[in-house]
Parts: structure tokens; C-alpha cells; sequence
């Protein structure tokens, strides 16, 4: 089960790899889909034929055996990166089968030509907008041929006429109810792409892309948001700077630098807990919010991060770099207005650096 599970996975990515968006790679996904419940309705429709001993739908059946061999094809051109062919073939594939077949074996009487209509409808999320022609192409064309089969009809093939009425009907309703079975994976599939291209924005826009912290802007609108509820409650901001940290990019290089952020941020995401805020602020800024913490808690841990530091230097190509950091600390309550927490705590991390580095400084407001 986990082979077929997995070659299940990588038939449906196919092609991805040469997506340039989410967007893309879902269509790329749908049309890989396609192939897969292009063929296993075929398969199906065949099995079922051979079971109702019916010769002309045995017939029906060896007609659709090229088209499913040359559904693999598609897969191909996904895999070479050749997504807008591999679009076309899909649907040159499986119009071209439902139109020999009907012809050639069923006519109209099993409803084979309602595929036209789900043929018209697919185009539209498979194809890119920006290939509009293409959709609109495949709509008037499969349109046009379901009401002309539909006003018109077409004679089956005289043993189709042996079946019994509920033989008949049954093969209607598989006939239609794929097609509609075919509409909603479809649908299921865009839905959960989007949830996930939402989740992936809004990380997106509130992480640092080099540390995965939360940015200033999402730290600023989680504060606000502690603050707005104006309860008497005991609160702390810290501000963090690294200590000389121009000297790492400096001597080690830029990939130093990124690096040694990376492993500060390490540091202090094991420093802090479940209800608390942490975020990059600035290039070698952070900052800590403590919620529901006394003066001396958050002092405690202020100096516990310092100790930290020390203790754990970086290595970049076997070159250890000392790591200090300055922190200002501002202790309040929640009534106050956060530009002025900010103003505090940047106050207090002044001090800390004039004060010789490697140190804490805590200011406090009423």
C-alpha cells in the first residue's frame, strides 16, 4: 500500500516541478487527475460492458482502448514541462474517444454525448487565464457538439437496442454520475489549494523569511491586540540587540551573518513560552513580549537569555564567534499606549549599550 500510495503521489505531481506558482501547480495537479479518472472510467465502462455480454459494447469498448493508451502521454508532456500541451492533449484525447465511440458503437443512447458538457466546464480549470482562447475554444467547441448530438441523436449499433430498460438506465446514470463525480474532485482540489495558498500568504506576509520569526509588523498587531484589552495586567517588553554583529558579516561574510541570526533565533525561540511573543524586529533586532510576568520574572529571564548567549558561541567554517547581546526591558501594565512601551524599551536598550554591551537595563512605567 505505501508503493502504491506513494506512486499515486508521484504520478499526480508530475510536472510540478515546473510550476511557477501555486496557481500553476494546482492546474498541473488537476490535469494529472484528469489522465487518472480519464482512464479508470474507461477501465470501468469496459468491465461493465464485458459483464452485460453485449457485443456491440464490447465493441464500444475496443474502440477506447487507443485513447487510454494514449492517455500516458499526457503525464509525459507534464513531466518535460510542456504544461500547455499537455493541456490540449488531455482533452484532444477524450473528446476524440467519446466522439468515436459514440459514433462508431453507442450513438446517444447511453448518453455518452453529456461528456461534451463536462468538456465544455473543465477547460476553464485546467487552462491558465491568461490562455482564455484556449478555454473559450474548447467551450463553443463541446457545447456545439453536445446540443447537436442532443437535438439530433445518433443511431447505436443494433445489439445496443437488446439491453434491457434496466441495464440501460443503470449505464445512463454511471454515465452521467461520473461526469458529475469528475466536477466535484475537481472542485474539492481547488478549494483545498486555496485554503492552503491562504495559509501559505499569511505566513507568508506575518514570518522573516530568514529566521521564520514572527516579523515586526505581526508582532506590533499582536501586541496591539494584548494591549486593547485593557486589563490590569502585568507585562514586558523586551527589545534584544546583538552586540557588534557588524564584525561577523564583516569578517565571515554575509552567509555569516544570515547564518548566525538563524542560530540566534534558535536561542531564543527555546527561550521563551507558549504565551508569549517573539519576533525579528530589525536586522539584528528581536524582541520579546512577556505576558502575565512580574518584574523580577522578567528580569530573571533576561538575564538567564544573557547567560545563554555566552554559553553558546556560533561556528561558521570552524570559526567560533562570541555571541553577546544587549537587552532594554520595559515593565507596564497594558494601559499604556504601545509607542510609548516602545520608546521605553528603546531607551533602556540605549542604556545597556552605553553601559558597556552584555547587559540589561529596565525601565518601568506607572
Amino acid at each position: 500500500m505505501p508503493n502504491l500510495a506513494s506512486l499515486f503521489l508521484k504520478l499526480l505531481t508530475l510536472g510540478c516541478q515546473h510550476s511557477s506558482s501555486k496557481t500553476l501547480e494546482r492546474k498541473v495537479i488537476q490535469v494529472n487527475l484528469g489522465v487518472m479518472v480519464s482512464a479508470t472510467t474507461i477501465l470501468t465502462f469496459d468491465f461493465l460492458f464485458y459483464l452485460t455480454g453485449n457485443g456491440a459494447l464490447i465493441y464500444s469498448g475496443l474502440i477506447q482502448t487507443p485513447f487510454l493508451l494514449l492517455l500516458p502521454t499526457v503525464w509525459w508532456l507534464n513531466h518535460t514541462g510542456r504544461l500547455f500541451l499537455a493541456r490540449w492533449a488531455i482533452f484532444i484525447i477524450v473528446i476524440s474517444d467519446t466522439t468515436s465511440t459514440l459514433l462508431l458503437a453507442q450513438g446517444t443512447q447511453l448518453l455518452i454525448h453529456y461528456y461534451f458538457l463536462l468538456f465544455a466546464i473543465i477547460p476553464a480549470a485546467f487552462f491558465e487565464i491568461s490562455q482564455w482562447r484556449s478555454s473559450a475554444i474548447l467551450f463553443i467547441t463541446n457545447l456545439s457538439l453536445y446540443f447537436f448530438f442532443q437535438l439530433n441523436g445518433w443511431e447505436a449499433l443494433p445489439e445496443i437496442y437488446e439491453l434491457q430498460a434496466q441495464q440501460l438506465n443503470l449505464l445512463r446514470v454511471i454515465m452521467v454520475g461520473s461526469s458529475v463525480f469528475t466536477i466535484i474532485l475537481l472542485l474539492l482540489i481547488s478549494e483545498r489549494y486555496s485554503e492552503r495558498n491562504e495559509i501559505f500568504l499569511e505566513k507568508l506576509a506575518n514570518t522573516d523569511p530568514l529566521t521564520s520569526l514572527n516579523n515586526r509588523r505581526h508582532f506590533i498587531d499582536n501586541v496591539q491586540q494584548q494591549l486593547a484589552k485593557k486589563l490590569d495586567q502585568n507585562l514586558a517588553l523586551a527589545i534584544i540587540d546583538i552586540d557588534h554583529f557588524k564584525q561577523i558579516n564583516d569578517t565571515g561574510g554575509h552567509d555569516a551573518g544570515d547564518e548566525a541570526l538563524k542560530h540566534i533565533s534558535q536561542i531564543l525561540s527555546k527561550h521563551v513560552g507558549e504565551k508569549e511573543l517573539l519576533a525579528r524586529i530589525g536586522g539584528e533586532e528581536f524582541a520579546i513580549l512577556y505576558i502575565e510576568s512580574t518584574a523580577e520574572l522578567a528580569t530573571k529571564k533576561g538575564d538567564a537569555l544573557l547567560r545563554q548567549f555566552e554559553n553558546t558561541p556560533f561556528y561558521y567554517f570552524e570559526k567560533e564567534y562570541k555571541i553577546t547581546a544587549s537587552i532594554g526591558l520595559c515593565l507596564f501594565t497594558g494601559q499604556q499606549d504601545l509607542d510609548q512601551v516602545m520608546r521605553e524599551a528603546d531607551e533602556a536598550l540605549y542604556q545597556a549599550k552605553e553601559g558597556g554591551r552584555n547587559r540589561q537595563k529596565i525601565k518601568k512605567i506607572a
